[in-house]
């Protein structure tokens, strides 16, 4: 137990929530008359639809009537389409709200832009669209049109009752146009990735891919398109390989194999009907692949203190290749699960990534010197080794479904009808970024599972940012690159990046809202000296390059932390005319990097280990320290309360505590130096896409000291209440100048509503009060708006302000809740909530026991809470 133990705050007061401020830019619409002017081809285009649907009906031997995917492309949030929209689908059966998400970012046009206070344009002013997606048929189609003729020559027309909506659309539409060919299939990926295939293997006789369709709500209309669109497929000479429909995250989707020639075909613009057909969303690529060459494997002769003693109930889930099990270091600390028998296809060699997770989440950097975890680690094995290649490469197979084979491993946990092999699992890692799917504005279906699986179960998925390896061009020949210092090798790095930034997105699941993202900063503890043909890119502890970079979804906080990931190195490329051309490090075996285990054959060999670098390093050694914040928790319950975390709790707990001590630091300050970033609204602002809240200082989380003390709660909220906590600072700050910081992280897990951009049922945010003027209020890192978009609120704030502060003068933090996305929602919704204060310039003053000695008088946390 630590000297100086983190305390329990007394049993919050119940209370009704706060206020929240807030509003939406302006933006200049077109007048009636020039809407008129601009939307008239998309009426056009509108009845040609009509029209067309009438002759596909008359031709159809039962008389069944077209549907059309609409998209309404609008400024602002019209929550008053969505109500017309539900009006329509009562009078038009098959007419149903689809989706709707938002387009950040859109530059200002003749049209649409943004304004001042004042009205005055916004010069290169952004402003955001919003884009509904609906499904309807001719008999809505046609009363959108009729709507619309009775707007075209009256903007007073009033509209019915319940179809208001629609006007407010005509106002402010900015496009209109009919689901087709470009969402389906040309902005996917899926396009790229057959083209690869084919080139890889051109003996290759059917491609596979995966087909989502539009969810329906009505289970007889998803068996129906189901049927219709394998009916399809195998028209064309296509194969159905499984096929999944998830309701709670609004996810319907079939895996299919594709003749060759069909897919040559849709690569050289043919046409093909099967692309055309409207219940499907997207086509998909299937499988992701890591690589870890044989030349990065090294001898070692690290040692390694074992456990002697390790509790066999596992609270970490490992989701990754198979590990090897005998591993020297590995040993008696695994429970593999492999209910798919990929061991069957896995020799030892193969078992490279899994191996070096599974070593990185028991032992952290192997150089580091970290102390190993108290528990087993469960490990699901979800990549297999393709053969042929060496050895090298692991991928997630191709023959089901990703987001149905992670369901089913997460169901085998927690489920008695699906195993319930370890109920008390915490934590799954998940340190594998889908290559082909980059976030930009709509929550990918693997990322909706997860936000929607942490709420079911209470679990916390952690999850890499991704990876971005490609070469990067330095734009100057490799020896004027190696003269720079480092600070202006991190000038210039972070500018290129910045300048690239849209391709460096974070990668799915990476934008799930309930998870904890880690991204990847240049460090680890490895000794590198450069040389004439091999130099560092950038300084230690700068961003990594290779990490995906945010923001998250509806511009929150992603990645939510960086950790260590590794470093790689320049190398003079000797290729005529490569000299500008920076490589990521290959084919080196020795350091610098992160340090893990690697296979070997235990009979024969000596004992292997590995350098190497990226998201997945950081993930994995997050989930380390995940482990050593469950022991601190369980310590501190079981000394105050004599019993253990409550269940509904451990998971948010210890995600509090993994982000509780991160902070910008210099790391801010070098990208906005770099980016000539002024002010504190563009900084507060900015800098998060890059570095999240920061890099963590578990350490400082995991005790207390003389100068700062750390306080834990918890609860559990309905929306409309709030939880009001006291914080006592028996402290003179009336004298002299004193630097005070308060921090203060907030986690809980929201539920979801898939298909609204609103997304997030509930939100949860703390407010300060009764702190006076100049004792805190001074604001650190991210701004007051960015750091509620999510389900982590994390600020910092410090003040050295002499200020009038008597001896029982405490601070009040009042956590609360209400709906978001569903105002009516009636769930309970879980919380953590960490709170610290110090004293910074060296003040002889012993916060913790004074601090503690006021808490010590509250009541006992109510235990009806505990589960």
């Amino acid at each position: 137990m630590a000297e100086r133990p983190l305390i329990l705050f007394g049993r919050p007061e119940l209370a009704t929530k706060a206020k929240r401020y807030g509003g939406s830019p302006n933006v200049k619409i077109p007048s009636h008359d020039r809407q008129v002017q601009r939307l008239q081809p998309n009426m056009m285009e509108l009845q040609r639809a009509i029209d067309a649907n009438k002759i596909l009906m008359q031709q159809s031997a039962v008389g069944i009537e077209p549907e059309k995917t609409l998209v309404f492309v609008t400024n602002g949030d019209l929550e008053s389409l969505y109500i017309a929209i539900k009006n329509l689908g009562k009078e038009n059966e098959g007419v149903e709200w689809l989706f709707d998400l938002v387009e950040d970012d859109v530059q200002n046009t003749d049209d649409f832009y943004k304004t001042d206070k004042h009205g005055d344009e916004v010069k290169d002013g952004t402003f955001s669209c919003k884009i509904f997606c609906i499904m309807t048929n001719n008999r809505a189609l046609e009363e959108m049109l009729s709507l619309w003729k009775h707007y075209e020559v009256d903007k007073k027309y009033k509209f019915p009752n319940g179809k208001t909506g629609l006007k407010h659309v005509f106002d402010n539409l900015i496009e209109m146009h009919f689901w087709g060919i470009k969402e389906r299939i040309e902005e996917t990926g899926v396009l790229e990735a057959w083209t690869d295939d084919l080139q890889l293997d051109a003996s290759l006789s059917e491609v596979k891919c995966e087909i989502e369709l539009f969810y329906r709500k009505s289970k007889p209309i998803q068996q129906s398109k189901e049927n219709d669109l394998i009916a399809y497929v195998q028209e064309v000479g296509g194969k159905v390989i499984s096929k999944c429909i998830i309701d709670g995250i609004a996810y319907h989707a079939i895996l299919v194999s594709l003749p060759r020639q069909l897919v040559e075909d849709i690569l050289s613009h043919r046409e093909v009907k099967l692309i055309k057909v409207e219940q499907i969303m997207f086509f998909r690529p299937v499988g992701q692949s890591v690589s870890i060459s044989d030349e990065s494997i090294i001898d070692s002769n690290v040692e390694i203190e074992r456990p002697m003693i390790i509790d066999s109930t596992p609270i970490i889930a490992l989701f990754d290749g198979l590990p090897q099990e005998n591993h020297p270091i590995l040993t008696d600390m695994l429970i593999v699960d492999d209910p798919d028998n990929y061991a069957s296809t896995y020799v030892v060699s193969d078992r490279k990534h899994g191996t070096s997770m599974a070593s990185l989440i028991a032992y952290g950097n192997l150089e580091a010197n970290n102390q190993y975890i108290t528990h087993k680690i469960y490990v699901r094995p979800i990549l297999k080794p393709v053969a042929g290649l060496n050895s090298n490469v692991e991928e997630i197979p191709d023959d089901s479904l990703f987001v149905d084979k992670i369901h089913e491993a997460v169901r085998r946990l927690f489920e008695p009808v699906a195993g319930m092999i370890a109920p008390d699992v915490k934590i799954i890692n998940l340190s594998i970024g889908i290559q082909t799917r980059l976030f930009y504005n709509a929550m990918s279906p693997l990322a909706r599972l997860l936000d929607w699986l942490s709420f079911k179960y209470k679990v916390l998925f952690i999850v890499s940012a991704g990876n971005h390896s490609e070469a990067i061009d330095l734009e100057m020949k490799f020896d004027d690159f190696a003269k720079l210092n480092m600070n202006e090798r991190d000038n210039h790095v972070i500018k290129i990046i910045n300048n690239n930034s849209r391709n460096h997105k974070l990668l799915s699941p990476a934008e799930s809202m309930n998870a904890l993202t880690v991204g990847a900063t240049f460090a680890d503890k490895s000794t590198f000296v450069e040389n004439p043909r091999q130099i560092l890119l950038c300084s230690d502890g700068s961003p990594n390059p290779v990490s995906s970079f945010g923001r998250g979804f509806n511009r929150s906080i992603k990645p939510d932390i960086l950790f260590e990931g590794g470093r790689n190195t320049v190398i003079s490329d000797i290729r005529p005319g490569k000299e500008t051309i920076a490589r990521w490090r290959e084919l080196l075996t020795r350091a610098p990097g992160t340090l893990s285990a690697a296979p070997f054959v235990v009979a024969t060999g000596t004992q292997k280990a590995m350098y190497s670098f990226g998201t997945s390093n950081s993930t994995a050694q997050i989930t380390h320290e995940a482990s050593r914040c469950y022991d601190t928790l369980m310590g501190i319950f079981q000394s105050e309360l004599n019993y253990d975390i409550p269940k509904d709790y451990a998971a948010l707990l210890i995600k509090a505590m993994l982000v509780h001590g991160a902070e910008w630091g210099g790391l801010g300050d070098a990208i906005s130096g770099a980016l000539s970033l002024v002010g504190r609204k563009q900084i507060s602002d900015y800098i998060h896409k890059w570095i999240g809240y920061g890099v963590p200082n578990i350490e400082r989380t995991l005790e207390c000291a003389k100068n700062r003390i750390t306080l834990i709660g918890y609860g559990e909220l309905k929306n409309g209440e709030a939880h009001l906590y006291d914080l006592p600072l028996p402290f003179d700050f009336n004298k002299e100048k004193i630097v005070r910081r308060l921090t203060a992280t907030l986690t809980h897990f929201t539920p979801i509503i898939p298909t609204r951009q609103k997304y997030r049922t509930a939100q949860l945010w703390y407010t300060i009060e009764d702190a006076k003027k100049n004792l805190i209020d001074s604001r650190q890192d991210a701004n007051d708006r960015a750091v509620v978009r999510g389900t982590v609120q994390h600020e910092i704030y410090e003040n050295d302000e002499i200020v009038v502060w008597g001896e029982d003068d405490k601070i009040r933090l009042r956590v609360n809740c209400r709906g978001d996305a569903d105002e009516e929602f009636t769930e309970t919704i879980h919380y953590a909530l960490m709170v610290s204060f110090e004293i910074k310039n060296g003040v002889d003053l012993d916060v913790y026991e004074r601090v503690t000695n006021k808490i010590k008088s509250r009541d006992t946390i109510d235990k009806i809470n505990i589960t």
